[in-house]
């Protein structure tokens, strides 16, 4: 069924036509398909809902204010209660329930978090928000092992570095990386462009963790790490580093990495099985994989995540359920499971691969939990993006003692980010849930071409 969205709510325009998306392939978003009016009435403290199409019989709802509401807790509400009222008309209309409801956002923990503080709690997400149970029992969990790291060391910022450039280009990557060409990089000059980047601003306050992401930032020859390791000077802080291609790593950067203060690394297979990783354009082998973690773990000292991804094409649940038991078998101290999303500008976006799971994304997802539990991981942080198999999430899994603050600090949003490079995003916190944002040029020769300006906007975006 092909269904637009006519509201008088405006402002919630974007995230009631992501309640449509979020019934793929049952509805889809046009345009010039039937209207269905979601309209909200305020009378005093009363506020009515009506949700109608010529699809379905109307709906309406009526909810009471409490006195006194801001207008932050105002427009919460307010877009809490007609969210909810489409979602079930379209559960209706479909006969379709979905494992999230009504949530269409990037931070469920974030949701429970606000929910905890009005008094509430995961009740709400199953009663109200239409969570299932399960999943909410996931949120739930994941709020509870973030406890005595989150929103610690409030006094103190993240650091994020970006270096969008791989080896080659994954076909399910949307990243603005450049694919390294041995003659015609603009690596060297981009490296000089990110350390004035990074070094641009006296910090403000102490560290509390340090990304550097990309990309595949051990792309870098080991002489271009090191310099731009020192220019960020860790001090013992926990401080990632992605080797995201194993075929990358080498002893030599690793022992940069090791003298440089670098605490976790990130080795990613995204599968144990051959066939797929060619499938998806990762030029590397699984040989590799066990290489590059032999490596890791011979230079001693580092912390090791692992990312996998379910519904790539042509798995199984059985290949999935390997590439899971072959990653707890290694033991690293984290493992990232990501459900597959069709990012715009990627290679499966282009060639209009189609993820849909019919049950079997449910599946994988639900045995990594089992499995990873099983062996002693527990999930401490998640996050859910758009086009997902089965609309489900990215979830990151820790033994004890062993997750990622700054995995956390983001998707919480619980401290500012002080963030270089090309598409990097800085953040400054001001309580009240106002957040200030500054980005950085994405296109990698934009950024070169525009440092100068960027770095004005940087100094006065960290000015006290």
């Amino acid at each position: 069924m092909n269904v637009c969205i006519d509201t008088n709510c405006e402002g919630y325009k974007n995230e009631l036509e992501e309640v449509i998306r979020a019934f793929s392939p049952y509805l889809t978003l046009d345009e010039s398909g039937d209207v269905v009016g979601a309209f909200l009435v305020i009378e005093g403290n009363r506020v009515l809902t009506k949700i109608s199409s010529p699809l379905l019989k109307e709906m309406s709802r009526e909810y009471l204010l409490t006195d006194g509401l801001s207008e932050l807790y105002l427009k919460r509400y307010l877009k809490r209660f007609l969210k909810r009222d489409l979602y079930d008309y379209f559960a209706a209309l479909t006969g379709v329930d979905l494992s999230y409801g009504s949530l269409t956002g990037i931070r469920p923990t974030k949701l429970l978090y606000e929910l905890i503080d009005e008094g509430k709690g995961r009740d709400e997400l199953v009663d109200f928000f239409r969570v299932s149970p399960a999943k909410a029992d996931l949120i739930a969990e994941i709020v509870d092992v973030q406890k005595g790291v989150i929103s610690t060391e409030l006094d103190k910022q993240d650091w994020f570095v970006n270096v969008p450039f791989c080896p080659s280009r994954c076909h399910y990557c949307s990243f603005l990386s450049e694919v390294i060409r041995p003659k015609k990089s603009n690596l060297p000059a981009y490296v000089e462009a990110l350390i004035r980047d990074i070094t641009c601003v006296e910090a403000r306050k102490e560290r509390r963790a340090i990304y550097m992401g990309g990309g595949t930032p051990t792309s870098l020859s080991a002489e271009q790490l090191d310099r731009v390791l020192a220019a960020i000077d860790a001090k013992g802080e926990e401080f990632t580093v992605e080797a995201g291609r194993p075929e990358t790593l080498t002893a030599e950067k690793l022992a940069v990495m090791k003298a440089r203060g670098v605490t976790r690394v990130s080795v990613n297979p995204q599968t144990f099985k051959q066939e797929t990783l060619d499938l998806v354009g990762r030029r590397h082998t699984v040989e590799d994989i066990f290489e590059a973690y032999r490596l890791v773990r011979a230079a001693g000292s580092f912390d090791v995540n692992m990312d996998l991804i379910t519904m790539l094409p042509g798995e199984s649940l059985d290949d999935l359920k390997r590439s899971i038991d072959i990653a707890i078998d290694l033991s690293p101290e984290n493992i990232t499971v990501h459900s597959l999303s069709i990012k715009r500008g990627s290679i499966f976006a282009e060639t209009k691969y189609d993820n849909f799971s019919d049950g079997l994304a449910e599946k994988m997802s639900d045995y990594a939990l089992e499995a990873l539990e099983r062996a002693g991981y527990r999930p401490y942080y998640m996050y859910r993006q758009k086009n997902t198999s089965g609309r489900l999430e990215n979830i990151g899994y820790a033994k004890e003692g062993k997750v990622c603050k700054y995995n956390i600090d983001i998707m919480e949003e619980t401290h500012d980010i002080y963030a270089s490079g090309a598409g990097a995003i800085s953040k400054r916190l001001f309580g009240n849930g106002r957040i200030e944002r500054l980005a950085e040029v994405k296109e990698i020769k934009g950024y070169l071409e525009r440092l100068d300006e960027m770095l004005e906007k940087k100094i006065a975006f960290f000015r006290d």
